[in-house]
């Protein structure tokens, strides 16, 4: 019986939102590949799916204003979580990148272009904070992925592809992202709120604060 009384913790929620979020993009943002007329996972990006021209722009440009919602909502919810420093700030400012992605599909580019550096360069920064953030081995993981972010966005803006030309290069930026973002997930559906800070933030206030 116990189990029917259980409160959801806020890093649960938290992670139960995020968890929504991915899969309802992963679905549709499938489904709007198999509507877009002419599409090819070599030339065809995935923000060209958004492009009001096109059977697609609807559901997918729908699944980015839920990413954004959720991803606003998921900042709210690990607010008041001070042991996550920066990264429910950098929540808020993805989802607010999402809604603006949606608003402003690629052919308006210098707007895009806007909401593209809200959501995955800041969500890149996100990934590294959690180095910083939590201990054990999530910590490697996410500076392995957040770097991997970053530079393969500015190789993107450089326009540096490797063979794998711009809408290879573009899921080479998003891809590893959303890996992150699931193993974040799953970290804040298991991750004890009540434990004591232990990470090398942590460590290093701690640190500074003994030598004064």
């Amino acid at each position: 019986m116990s189990g029917l009384h259980h409160s959801v913790r806020r890093r649960e929620l938290a992670g139960i939102l995020l968890f929504v979020a991915i899969t309802q993009f992963a679905f549709l943002a499938n489904i709007s590949q198999i509507m877009y007329d002419g599409y090819s996972i070599e030339d065809t990006l995935l923000s060209d799916l958004g492009r009001w021209e096109q059977p697609s722009a609807l559901l997918f440009n729908t699944s980015l204003v839920m990413f954004g919602l959720l991803g606003m909502s998921i900042g709210v919810v690990l607010w008041p979580d001070k042991k996550l420093n920066f990264i429910p700030l950098l929540f808020v400012l993805c989802g607010i990148g999402m809604l603006i992605m949606a608003a402003f599909p690629i052919t308006i580019e210098w707007a895009h272009d806007v909401g593209a550096f809200l959501s995955f360069v800041l969500i890149a920064v996100a990934a590294l904070c959690c180095y910083w953030t939590f201990p054990g081995p999530f910590r490697y993981m996410s500076l392995f992925l957040g770097i991997v972010g970053f530079v393969t966005e500015i190789l993107y803006k450089s326009e540096i592809y490797f063979g794998l030309g711009a809408a290879g290069s573009e899921r080479m930026i998003i891809y590893p992202l959303f890996f992150w973002m699931a193993a974040f997930a799953a970290v804040l559906l298991y991750s004890d709120e009540t434990a004591p800070r232990d990470s090398l933030l942590d460590r290093f206030f701690a640190w500074t604060a003994s030598k004064f």
